[in-house]
């Protein structure tokens, strides 16, 4: 099993919770601002996937991540170990 096949559902899940929106919602409209992302759902969000997923994500990265797919990558990338840079 991949480790982007194991991650996006708990990424789904989090950004759902805190935008209160489905992941087939989050999937059909993937830019995050159009959810009303912002500074606080932001904190939360990174909060909550280091938290969950035992990560430490890189702050440039995280903020230049500005769609659904962008969130799973990075997440994806920092669960295995990999360094991402925008």
């Amino acid at each position: 099993m991949s480790a982007s096949s194991t991650v996006e559902p708990t990424v789904l899940e989090i950004l759902g919770d805190i935008l209160s929106e489905t992941p087939d919602g989050l999937y059909a409209e993937p830019v995050l601002a159009a959810h009303g992302w912002d500074s606080i759902a932001s904190l939360e969000a990174l909060a909550q996937l280091e938290d969950r997923l035992q990560i430490t994500l890189d702050l440039r990265s995280f903020h230049a991540a500005h769609t659904v797919p962008d969130m799973v990558a990075l997440v994806t990338d920092a669960v295995a170990g990999k360094a991402r840079i925008p």
